[in-house]
């Protein structure tokens, strides 16, 4: 027995003594170091757990905290769920907002040009499948809202006129109780609508507007443009939407005879093609309710999608 014993010895010295043999280290439990004592964090383990203690207490997203050097992405499923798509395109991915689109947002020639958000949407998606102008306004206010909830938080502070005594309250929307308005009636085949208006009974044939349509009216709402109206000029916002909009009256599809139409259309059946399209168009449902603090009156507005939502102080 002791032979066996000393043998054993002689082995394990002869072990430590070449250094070609294979040393076996002890094992450690999890938490302790080789002597069986508990183990103390390293420096960048310290550190990482402060930051995720910080991130837990200001609701920042884990993935800031857990990558390095790696900006976290969302997907987002588009209301209009990508029928008007040649792709088909029914979500996207986007990354969070970062300094970088702060350089966007705070761009004079940017704002100036109407362009802040086109430019701010084609920095943020990851996919490029889809481009900011060919997207459906209401897919577009999808992504930005998202954009905003995750880069600046739900609650956005804004100013509204109450219609009844015109006072200016300053309020607050929480963004995430914004629902989402699903599509009430299906395309035909070529991705258009088709509504008999109730006063001249005329049947119009109409597509969505995309962000290049948004833009494109922007300008025109910024350029002014005007018709004379005796010794006043009126602008021509509206009727311009609904010559970019209609695509055919009563199955002419002319833009001279189109905007003559628009020009005779009786108000009560303007008023109608409004409120339908409300019903129709896929997006977020931008209309929220407030309280006047002067005068108690309730009164709803539309949510404004402008740089303002990112940045407060943008000249717009």
């Amino acid at each position: 027995m002791s032979e066996e014993i000393n043998l054993g010895t002689e082995k394990q010295a002869t072990n430590e003594n070449n250094p070609l043999e294979p040393k076996v280290q002890p094992r450690t439990q999890p938490g302790t170091n080789q002597n069986g004592q508990p183990s103390q964090p390293s420096p960048d383990e310290t550190s990482q757990s402060r930051a995720r203690a910080v991130a837990d207490k200001h609701e920042i997203p884990a993935q800031f905290v857990d990558t390095e050097f790696e900006v976290p992405t969302d997907f987002i499923d588009l209301p209009s769920g990508g029928l008007f798509y040649p792709n088909g395109k029914n979500r996207v991915e986007v990354k969070y907002l970062t300094a970088e689109d702060e350089n966007i947002l705070t761009s004079s020639d940017l704002i100036k040009s109407g362009k802040v958000l086109d430019v701010l949407l084609q920095n943020a998606l990851i996919d490029k499948e889809i481009t900011p102008d060919e997207m459906l306004t209401g897919d577009r206010n999808a992504v930005l809202i998202n954009l905003r909830i995750t880069g600046y938080g739900d609650e956005y502070e804004t100013k509204t006129t109450c219609p009844s005594c015109s006072e200016v309250n300053n309020k607050s929307i929480l963004l995430s109780s914004l629902g989402i308005r699903d599509m009430a009636d299906n395309p035909d085949s070529e991705g258009m609508f088709s509504v008999m208006l109730p006063k001249c009974k005329a049947n119009v044939r109409f597509r969505l507007l995309t962000g290049a349509d948004e833009t494109r009216l922007q300008k025109v709402n910024e350029s002014g443009k005007k018709t004379m109206k005796g010794k006043f000029k009126v602008a021509t916002v509206l009727t311009e939407r609904y010559l970019l909009q209609i695509m055919e009256v009563n199955g002419n599809r002319d833009k001279t005879y189109i905007k003559k139409f628009i020009g005779v259309m009786p108000i009560a059946d303007s008023f109608f093609f409004r409120e339908y399209l409300k019903e129709i168009e896929p997006g977020i449902d931008l209309n929220y309710g407030f309280d006047c603090d002067n005068c108690g009156h309730h009164y709803s507005q539309d949510v404004p999608i402008t740089a303002k939502l990112f940045w407060p102080n943008a000249n717009v």
